[in-house]
């Protein structure tokens, strides 16, 4: 990046550079990015074959799924633009290390001294549906993920609600 009429001294960095967009950091195969907002997870999947369209139709129980993916997608979209060069590889012989750190707002009725977050949901359906998300922005299939790192917690002063993504190709 270029930064011309200003002084380093002058420049301040902005939110995305501190995962390692600047040039002079950049590696090509990692890219992280966070998506603000209470997580929601995927919720059960039911599939109904319809006869007369001849075909089967997919729902999910959660109605607030579609749309914490697409803002998943489109942050995934926004932090890959941001990078000198495209994430997405069509080889199907890569594999993903996949990093996510759910934030939830603590519940008022939940003491503070409660560090962990062990209430629902459950974390393999919100894995599921960051998956979902990446899936053909980032990755081609999710079936080429090969290690998966994830937590959730409650946030506090420091930690907005949200969700913190981090993936690497793996050699």
């Amino acid at each position: 990046m270029s930064f011309e009429g200003a002084e380093a001294e002058d420049y301040e960095s902005g939110p995305m550079e501190y995962v390692g967009y600047r040039e002079d950091r950049f590696d090509q195969d990692l890219i992280e990015f966070f998506v603000a907002g209470e997580p929601v997870p995927q919720g059960s999947t039911k599939a109904f074959y319809i006869k007369k369209l001849e075909r089967v139709v997919t729902t999910h129980t959660n109605a607030n799924t579609d749309q914490w993916r697409h803002r998943i997608a489109t942050e995934a979209q926004r932090a890959n633009e941001l990078r000198p060069a495209n994430f997405f590889s069509s080889d199907r012989r890569q594999g993903y290390e996949i990093t996510l750190d759910f934030v939830f707002t603590r519940p008022k009725s939940q003491p503070k001294k409660w560090k962990m977050n062990t209430k629902r949901p459950d974390l393999d359906k919100l894995v599921r549906a960051a998956l979902d998300a990446i899936t053909n922005i980032l990755i081609p299939d999710d079936s080429q993920v090969v290690r998966i790192t994830a937590g959730k917690c409650y946030g506090d002063a420091d930690h907005v609600p949200g969700l913190q993504i981090s993936v690497r190709r793996m050699e």
